[in-house]
């Protein structure tokens, strides 16, 4: 018996409609489906056919769809397209592979990655009934709803269940996921953004897209989730008084059954706090510290007090060298935990955890955010039943809020303008006048309240011009190099007269 039935040619024979005997095609089943229309195409330019199901049963219905799928796959054949239909899914696994074997990203960067597409991108670029959506069906305007559904995801019904139960923490203390926002922020959204931003354009480059679109999200009414930091009052020194006791196990933290390896890792967690509250490193490049990238005692002209460069490492977030001046506290608290550990060598890390190398060197420290969180869970202050675990607006604290306070307290001292603090702790001027404006705005309290006053005598108007001149030269300068927005160096010309 014929495995084509029913054959129907058109186009003289490039485009051929026909359908499946079952019976030839599947010998073992009992029974079968209703039989649909199957088309097989012979394209310009391309060897061989391409054949495929129209999944209809209706043979005018199965002919408009065949009759479109031709004219579609010719002109792609013609422009070079994959002529592969490709699952976003399916494109996704071959785009996040290729990224991994070429070193790409840092592993927390790939774990990223995975979690955002199993979470979010995979559940949104798939049908009601979940199989995923070709990557031709997807068009600009449901990609561009991706926002809306987004951010409501943790207010639906299905993350209510997500919240109460997580199947991937069995075994936990909790089984939840309550820790997820609500809302998510702005900088989580832009992240989402550059994501599928480079997914969907690399989709387009490799022929599996017919057209390509760029993803925004709308950042108007998007207010930057204020960060938890400690009040650089009473809050900075109950943490830091408590640090003290705690490494050194006695008054309210002591304790008569902590063996040597738990002293030893209650020293390093004092003094780690310490040195990101002094120093503004994120949390990923002091992991990546070795005793090689650390020069200690450095001297600042002028200065009594001796601070520590810490060179930071091409394996952190920003993937590039930069050269961290720490404060004096800092400094001497590495100079300290120098002397504890016996891994202080100039090729063993700063920070190390329990785990040890094939060669039987300590490996770098794993994540410390929760031993963190369980110190301040303890501290008592002002009869807060989570201690300091909270900030007064109820955001939980994290090691993060290390990096926070210290952009703080620099600001507040008014001795660190916004650009050199930004260079120092590797993020644009932009992010610490958004984060920190409130700071920035007591920082200039004087320049912005001043009045003009008259020229001293003997003072040339030939110098002052100059400096006036060279101030905006710089400011020129490094709103050319995007170390200053736009509204600070507008702000600049128009306080000089040259707006």
């Amino acid at each position: 018996m014929a495995f084509y039935e029913d054959r129907q040619e058109h186009y003289g024979g490039a485009l051929v409609l026909f359908r499946r005997n079952l019976s030839v095609a599947v010998p073992n089943a009992k029974t079968h489906r209703a039989r649909n229309w199957h088309m097989r195409l012979k394209l310009a330019g391309h060897t061989g056919y391409v054949t495929r199901s129209t999944k209809l049963a209706k043979y005018e219905e199965a002919y408009v769809f065949a009759q479109s799928e031709y004219l579609r796959l010719q002109q792609a054949a013609r422009l070079g397209h994959s002529l592969d239909e490709f699952t976003f899914a399916q494109h996704w696994n071959d785009w996040y592979e290729r990224n991994l074997r070429n070193g790409t990203w840092a592993a927390d960067r790939a774990r990223w990655h995975k979690m955002y597409f199993n979470r979010y991108f995979k559940d949104y670029f798939s049908h009601a009934d979940g199989t995923p959506m070709l990557l031709n069906d997807i068009t600009p305007q449901f990609a561009h709803s991706y926002w809306d559904w987004r951010k409501a995801y943790w207010t639906s019904e299905k993350a209510a269940k997500l919240r109460d139960y997580n199947p991937k923490r069995r075994g936990s203390k909790t089984l939840g996921t309550a820790n997820a926002k609500n809302t998510p922020s702005l900088k989580t959204l832009l992240m989402e953004q550059s994501a599928l931003n480079q997914i969907f354009y690399d989709a387009f480059e490799k022929r599996r897209m017919q057209q390509v679109f760029k993803l925004k999200v709308a950042e108007r009414g998007q207010v930057p989730n204020r960060r938890a930091g400690f009040d650089t009052g009473r809050e900075y020194h109950v943490l830091v008084r408590n640090l003290r006791s705690y490494r050194d196990c006695v008054g309210r933290s002591a304790s008569d059954g902590l063996n040597a390896w738990h002293r030893l890792q209650r020293a390093q967690l004092s003094y780690f706090v310490m040195f990101l509250l002094h120093s503004g490193l994120r949390v990923g490049e002091a992991r990546e510290m070795k005793w090689s990238d650390v020069k200690l005692d450095e001297v600042v002209e002028d200065e009594d007090e001796r601070i520590a460069e810490v060179r930071v490492s091409k394996a952190t977030k920003k993937g590039q060298a930069r050269f961290v001046q720490a404060q004096p506290s800092a400094n001497k608290a590495l100079k300290e935990w120098q002397k504890m550990p016996p891994y202080n060598a100039q090729s063993d890390w700063v920070w190390f955890g329990q785990k040890k190398d094939a060669d039987g060197k300590a490996q770098k420290i794993g994540d410390l955010n929760k031993s963190f969180q369980q110190y301040l869970r303890a501290i008592e202050f002002d009869g807060r039943q989570d201690g300091l675990l909270y900030d007064r607006y109820g955001d939980r604290r994290s090691l993060y809020s290390l990096r926070h306070t210290y952009a703080t307290m620099r600001l507040e001292k008014g001795d660190v303008s916004v650009y050199d603090l930004a260079l120092n702790m590797g993020c644009k001027v932009k992010q610490i006048e958004t984060h920190y404006s409130h700071v920035v705005s007591k920082q200039r309290r004087q320049q912005i309240t001043r009045t003009m006053r008259k020229q001293p005598k003997g003072a040339s108007s030939v110098d002052v011009k100059l400096d006036e001149d060279a101030f905006i030269a710089e400011a020129l300068r490094r709103y050319k190099a995007g170390e200053l927005g736009d509204e600070a160096f507008l702000a600049i010309a128009k306080s000089s007269g040259n707006s």
